[in-house]
C-alpha cells in the first residue's frame, strides 16, 4: 500500500452511505508483470522488471508498503517490501516502536509482557544477495505474491501475527548485471559464462563479508533497516548452493560457536532449522542437510552479525544455480561430505538423501519458498516466544556489562580513524557518549573529545565481539589430524585493525555524574585547523590516514609537495619522517585550510623551512590491474583508493601484453592473485574471446621492462609471486610447501614491526597488525651454503633489498587462530627491492583487507608514492 493509500484510508466518505464497499482489483501475478513466471527454465528477470513488479503489488494491495531504503553503488534505487494484514499495515509504527523496545531492553519485566502482548514479530527474509546465485533473486516475486494474496488458514494466521520484511534484492547492481549477461548469450557457445567483472561495483561476493564494517552503500541501507529501524527477532539470509549433492543446507550448523553469542540465539537457530527440516519432510522434498561446513564463529556476514544483536540469523545454501536444467547422476556424486557423512544414505542430519535425476531452477525456487515458509510459519507461531527473548538477551547484557566500560581516547596516533571506528560501532546500533571535558578513569586521564562506551547495553555481545580479541579453538578434521579450517577468517578485533587505542575499564556506575557525557549519533573528525598563515610552507603529519586525501587534493589542484626524508625539528616541534611539506603560495592557503576543516587534521604554518632533506613528491600515474573474472581485491583497492581520492586507471591484460608501460604508468599495483591466474587468465572455452588469455609471457616480459625502465612494481599478498618469479631478487618465500600441520594462519591478525624512517613506513607506528591469510614471507639474502654453515656465516642481504615491515621473533598471534609462528617469526612482511632504474614493492598481506585493515592503508599509500618521487 503506497502512502497515498493510507492518507486515503483516514478521508471520511460521508456522503455515500448506501454505496457497497468498492472492490479491490485482483493483485496481479509476477508473469503478467514480468512476462514469466518466476524461475522459468533459461530466463532472468532484471532488477528493474523484479522491482516493477513489486511496484505494481504494491500498488494492487493493502496488505503491503513498499518502502525505498537508499541508493546502490550504482544509483539504483533499493526496496523493502513491508507485507502484514491490513490492519497490522495501520499500525506499522507501534509494531516498530515495540521491536525497537524490546531489543533495547530498557523496560521493566511487566513492561516487556505488555508490549509483548501487543506487539508482533518482526521477521526479515531477504533475496538476490550473491548475484551469480540466481535462484533467491528470481524467487522474490514469488513469495511476494504468495504472502499478499495466499487466503489459506495458515497464511492468515502468518499475517495477523508477523510484520514480513521481505527484500527483494540485495544488490541490485548485481542482478541486472547477471540477467543481462545471461539473456546475453542464453542459446549460444557462452550460455552459462561467468560474469567478467565483479556483480558488486567495489566487493562482489564479499558483499556478504560488510556486515559490520558497513562499507558499502547497499550494506548501509540494510543496516539501517536492521539494526536502527526494525530490529527484526529473526533474520533469513538466502544462498546458494548446498553442499553435494544436497539439494538444501539448513541449520543447525558446524562448530565452533563463538562465545559471544546468547545461548538463546543458538536455541532459536537450531528450532528455526527443526521447523524447516520438518516441513521439507512434510513436502517430499529430499536433499536436506545440516551441520556441515557453516558454523557460527564468524561475525560480519547477514546472517552472523545479527546473533551479536541478539537476533536469530539463520542461512540455507539452495543447489543448483543455473536457468538451464540439469540431470544430476547419483553415479558421479561423492561418497561423503566434508564431515565425513556418507551422501548416499540416511543420517542424523541427512535423513532423507538426494538420490539424483532432472532438476529446474523452478526447483531451488521451490525449495526456497518451504523455507521461507517454515520461517514465517514459526515466526507466527512463536510471536511471543521471539518478542520476550530479545528483550530477555539484551536485559541479561545489559546486566553482564555493568562493570566494564570501553574509553577511546581523543589522544590518538590518527584521531579521524578513531571516529571512523566509533561510527562502525553506531552502525551497529552501539550506544556511543563523548566527554566534553577532560576526565580521569582509574588513574588514567583522557582529554575533552573521548568516546566512553558502556558495556552495559543490549548489543554487548556484538560490541565485545569487535574491541576484543578472537580466540579460535584447536579444531582437527580428526584427533591428530590436520587443522579444520574456519568457515571464514578466526580473528578481526577492529582497534587491533583499524590501529586505534581502545581502553577497558570498570564500569562507571556512581562515578557517571562526574562526566560530561553526552550521546553520539554519528562521530566526526576532530576539528580541523591551520595554525596560521605560512610564508615558507605547511605542514602535514603523515599519522593520518586523511593526510593522504589532503595531500592528494592539494597535487590535484598543482601544490608543490614534498616529504622530509628524517624527522626534524621546525616551527616549535619535532615533525617525523615523511611529514609532508607543502610550499606557499598564491592560494595555497585556502587549500591547506578546506583540507584541514573538512578532515580534521591540525596542519601547521612554517615561518621557515624544515632543517632537513625533503624529497618533492608528484601526483603518481598509477594503474591498477584489473583481470577478468572479477577479484575483489582489486574491488576493495579500488574502493580504498578511491576515499582517499588516489587517482588510478584500471589495468586490462590487453594493454598489459601490448607494452611501453613506463609511457603511461609511474606505479603498476597488483592485487592479490596467482600468478598462473595472471599468466593465463579465463580459458576461451567458457569466454567470449575478448575476456580470456590473461597477460601472458608477453605481458610478463612488459612489467619487467617497466621496473628496469624507472617504474614501481607494488604486489600484495599472494601477487607477490610474480615478481618473485620474473626478477632474481636476493630473497626466498619461506611459507610455500608447508603443510597445514606444520604452518596453518586462516585470516588471522599477527603483530607486526615497522621501521617508520623508510619511506614505505612514513606515518606509521612502530607496532602494527596484520591480517594474514595463507599469505607469503620473506627471508632476505641468498640462501645459506653447505660452507656458510660449517664456518658459522650467515650472509648479509644486499643494501638493495631493505625490510620495511616484519614479524616478531615470538608471540606474534593478536587475535585468531595460528600454527607454526616459528615458520614466519623474524621474517619480512613487506619488502622494498632496487632492480636497476625501478623498485618492485611486496606487500606480503592484504594491507587494506576488506576495507576494515585502515591501520596499514598507509603502507599501500606510500607504496603509490614511491613511484612518484
Amino acid at each position: 500500500m503506497t502512502r497515498w493509500s493510507h492518507l486515503l484510508a483516514f478521508i471520511p466518505f460521508l456522503a455515500l452511505p448506501a454505496l457497497a464497499p468498492a472492490q479491490q482489483a485482483p493483485a496481479p501475478t509476477p508473469e503478467s508483470v514480468i512476462g514469466w513466471a518466476p524461475c522459468a527454465d533459461y530466463k532472468l528477470a532484471t532488477y528493474e522488471q523484479i522491482a516493477e513488479y513489486f511496484r505494481v503489488l504494491d500498488e494492487a494491495s493493502d496488505r503491503m508498503q513498499l518502502v525505498e531504503i537508499g541508493e546502490t553503488a550504482e544509483g539504483r534505487t533499493q526496496l523493502m517490501a513491508i507485507i502484514s494484514s491490513a490492519s497490522n499495515m495501520r499500525n506499522l509504527d507501534r509494531y516498530k516502536a515495540i521491536s525497537q523496545q524490546l531489543a533495547r531492553a530498557r523496560v521493566s519485566d511487566d513492561e516487556a509482557r505488555a508490549l509483548v502482548d501487543e506487539g508482533k514479530a518482526i521477521v526479515w527474509i531477504d533475496f538476490g544477495l550473491h548475484s551469480t546465485e540466481v535462484a533467491h533473486g528470481q524467487t522474490a516475486p514469488w513469495m511476494a505474491y504468495k504472502a499478499v494474496t495466499e487466503e489459506t488458514e495458515e497464511m492468515r494466521f502468518i499475517r495477523d501475527n508477523v510484520i514480513f520484511l521481505l527484500v527483494p534484492n540485495m544488490n541490485p547492481d548485481g542482478t541486472t548485471l547477471v540477467a543481462e549477461w545471461y539473456m546475453q548469450h542464453v542459446g549460444t557457445e557462452h550460455e552459462g559464462a561467468p560474469l567478467p567483472e565483479l556483480y558488486q561495483k567495489y566487493v562482489g561476493h564479499d558483499n556478504n563479508r560488510d556486515w559490520f564494517m558497513f562499507n558499502q552503500p547497499e550494506s548501509q541501507n540494510i543496516g539501517r533497516q536492521v539494526y536502527h529501524e526494525w530490529f527484526p527477532q529473526i533474520v533469513y539470509n538466502q544462498h546458494q548452493s548446498g553442499p553435494y549433492p544436497s539439494r538444501i543446507f539448513i541449520p543447525p550448523f558446524a562448530e565452533p560457536v563463538n562465545p559471544n553469542i546468547p545461548p538463546l540465539v543458538m536455541r532459536g537457530i537450531n528450532a528455526v532449522g527443526s521447523a524447516m527440516g520438518r516441513r521439507f519432510d512434510q513436502e517430499g522434498k529430499a536433499g536436506v542437510v545440516s551441520r556441515v561446513g557453516f558454523d557460527t564463529w564468524w561475525n560480519g556476514g547477514m546472517r552472523t552479525a545479527p546473533y551479536f544483536h541478539n537476533m536469530v540469523g539463520i542461512l540455507t545454501e539452495t543447489s543448483h544455480t543455473s536457468p538451464a536444467p540439469t540431470v544430476y547422476d547419483p553415479a558421479t556424486f561423492p561418497r561423503t561430505f566434508s564431515n565425513g557423512e556418507l551422501t548416499g544414505a540416511p543420517s542424523a542430519f541427512y535423513p532423507n538423501p538426494y538420490m539424483g535425476g532432472e532438476w529446474h531452477l523452478r526447483d531451488s525456487c521451490e525449495y526456497m519458498l518451504t523455507g521461507s515458509m517454515a520461517v514465517l510459519d514459526i515466526g507466527a507461531k512463536r510471536r511471543a516466544e521471539w518478542l520476550f527473548n530479545i528483550y530477555q538477551m539484551g536485559r541479561e547484557a545489559i546486566a553482564d556489562g555493568e562493570n566494564e566500560t570501553y574509553v577511546i581516547s581523543a589522544d590518538q596516533w590518527d584521531p579521524g580513524t578513531a571516529a571512523k571506528l566509533v561510527n562502525v560501532l553506531r552502525w551497529g546500533a552501539i550506544d556511543v557518549e563523548q566527554a566534553n571535558a577532560p576526565f580521569t578513569l582509574d588513574g588514567v586521564s583522557y582529554p575533552s573529545g573521548s568516546y566512553v562506551v558502556p558495556s552495559a547495553q543490549s548489543f554487548r555481545p556484538h560490541l565485545t565481539d569487535l574491541l576484543t580479541p578472537q580466540v579460535y579453538p584447536d579444531r582437527r578434521v580428526y584427533p591428530g589430524g590436520p587443522p579444520d579450517r574456519p568457515y571464514d577468517v578466526s580473528g578481526w578485533t577492529l582497534p587491533y585493525q583499524m590501529g586505534v587505542d581502545v581502553r577497558t575499564h570498570a564500569g562507571l556506575g556512581a562515578r557517571r555524574a562526574d562526566l560530561a557525557l553526552e550521546p553520539v549519533e554519528w562521530a566526526s573528525p576532530p576539528n580541523g585547523s591551520v595554525s596560521g598563515r605560512a610564508t615558507a610552507a605547511y605542514a602535514i603529519d603523515p599519522k593520518a590516514n586523511d593526510a593522504f586525501t589532503a595531500v592528494n587534493r592539494l597535487l590535484t589542484a598543482g601544490e608543490s609537495v614534498s616529504r622530509m626524508t628524517a624527522a626534524g625539528d621546525v616551527g616549535g616541534r619535532t615533525w617525523p619522517a615523511g611529514t609532508f611539506v607543502v610550499a606557499s603560495s598564491d592560494g595555497t592557503h585556502a587549500r591547506v585550510e578546506d583540507a584541514a576543516r573538512s578532515l580534521g587534521l591540525r596542519i601547521t604554518a612554517l615561518v621557515v623551512a624544515p632543517p632537513v632533506e625533503t624529497t618533492p613528491l608528484r601526483q603518481p600515474r598509477v594503474g591498477l590491474y584489473h583481470a577478468w573474472g572479477g577479484n575483489m581485491d582489486e574491488g576493495w583497492t579500488r574502493w580504498v583508493l578511491e576515499r582517499f581520492e588516489f587517482a588510478y586507471t584500471r589495468l586490462h591484460d590487453a594493454e598489459v601484453r601490448t607494452g611501453n608501460l613506463r609511457a603511461a604508468y609511474d606505479v603498476i599495483v597488483l592485487p592479490d592473485a596467482t600468478y598462473t591466474s595472471m599468466l593465463h587468465g579465463l580459458s576461451a572455452d567458457r569466454m567470449p574471446v575478448e575476456y580470456t588469455g590473461g597477460m601472458t609471457i608477453r605481458g610478463v616480459a612488459n612489467l619487467y621492462d617497466f621496473v628496469v625502465e624507472g617504474g614501481t612494481l607494488v604486489a600484495m599478498d599472494s601477487a607477490t609471486e610474480l615478481p618473485l618469479e620474473i626478477f632474481n631478487l636476493p630473497l626466498r618465500e619461506v611459507t610455500s610447501g608447508q603443510s597445514d600441520e606444520n604452518f596453518f594462519i586462516p585470516g588471522t591478525l599477527l603483530r607486526l614491526e615497522v621501521d617508520p624512517e623508510h619511506p614505505l613506513g612514513y606515518g606509521m607506528p612502530e607496532k602494527s597488525t596484520a591480517f594474514f591469510s595463507r599469505s607469503p614471507a620473506f627471508a632476505l639474502g641468498r640462501p645459506v651454503s653447505r660452507r656458510d654453515r660449517q664456518s658459522g656465516i650467515t650472509p648479509e642481504p644486499p643494501s638493495s633489498v631493505r625490510a620495511v615491515v616484519t614479524y616478531p621473533t615470538e608471540d606474534l598471534l593478536q587475535s585468531g587462530w595460528l600454527l607454526g609462528e616459528q615458520v614466519i617469526a623474524g621474517r619480512a612482511a613487506v619488502v622494498e627491492a632496487d632492480v636497476e632504474a625501478g623498485r618492485v614493492v611486496l606487500l606480503g598481506f592484504r594491507t587494506q583487507h576488506r576495507g576494515q585493515s585502515h591501520g596499514t592503508f598507509k603502507l599501500l599509500f606510500n607504496a603509490l608514492y614511491r613511484g612518484g618521487m
